[in-house]
């Protein structure tokens, strides 16, 4: 398994009080940079709501920021947000499915940036960001959808993993795991 490298989240607006749940879970030194998409307004400001339980900062980045572990960055009112292997770029391109910022934008930027050293995480409840997490996972990432209807799944390597809100700290916690090497006397 690659150590994963980046995180990226997209969520309808339905899902803000979801995701704000979410953010609570990553732990205060994450050694990972996490871009967020969420479908929101002009006029939304979600920044500081987002981040009140969250243990990182969570930042409207300016584009061409650098992308730094430990921070939550959130694609700002009426731009996509994508990822480059150091920094953040900031797009007006056409909205896809009727949003900007778009979902899937976002994931497929991580596919081509990170590949298998990204991970993934879906929230359900709008057909933007399908496509791009199924390229996220076809270049190898671990990816998972959050869901009120799903069941949830263990989410095994390889798998995309189908997670309802409670089970999403244990999948969280799996991409951070790194098994140690057995010591040799």
């Amino acid at each position: 398994m690659n150590p994963l490298g980046l995180l990226v989240v997209g969520a309808p607006r339905c899902a803000a009080a979801d995701v704000e749940s979410v953010l609570a879970l990553l732990p205060p030194h994450l050694p990972v940079p996490v871009a967020l998409a969420l479908h929101r307004g002009p006029l939304d400001a979600l920044a500081a709501p987002l981040g009140r339980r969250c243990a990182l900062p969570v930042v409207e980045p300016d584009d061409k920021d650098p992308l730094l572990p430990g921070a939550v960055y959130l694609a700002p009112a009426g731009y996509h947000l994508l990822v480059d292997r150091g920094c953040v770029s900031l797009s007006v391109e056409p909205p896809e499915h009727g949003q900007r910022p778009g979902l899937d934008a976002l994931f497929e930027s991580a596919a081509d940036s990170h590949g298998p050293r990204a991970a993934g995480l879906l929230f359900a409840g709008h057909e933007d960001g399908v496509a791009g997490l199924q390229v996220l996972h076809a270049r190898g990432a671990r990816v998972a959808v959050v869901s009120t209807l799903q069941t949830g799944g263990a989410g095994e390597e390889g798998a995309m993993a189908q997670l309802t809100l409670g089970s999403v700290g244990g999948w969280l916690a799996r991409l951070a795991y790194v098994p140690r090497s057995k010591v040799l006397p």
